[in-house]
């Protein structure tokens, strides 16, 4: 995860309530169903996400 000021050609722009999230074609497809939420003195919290069927050796 980055923080970016504009998509990158390809990219899914999200939107909601003001904040905009910009997704490459791989990442939106793991994030489909996901909810992600910001919890005090825990970050970034992801809820729902896909499991990948790959291997930390795979390049898919």
């Amino acid at each position: 995860m980055d923080i970016a000021k504009a998509a990158q050609q390809g990219d899914t722009t999200l939107e909601q309530d003001g904040l905009r999230v910009f997704l490459e074609d791989r990442a939106n497809l793991m994030l489909a169903n996901t909810s992600i939420d910001f919890v005090e003195q825990q970050g970034f919290v992801l809820t729902g996400m896909q499991q990948s069927s790959c291997s930390s050796s795979c390049s898919c």
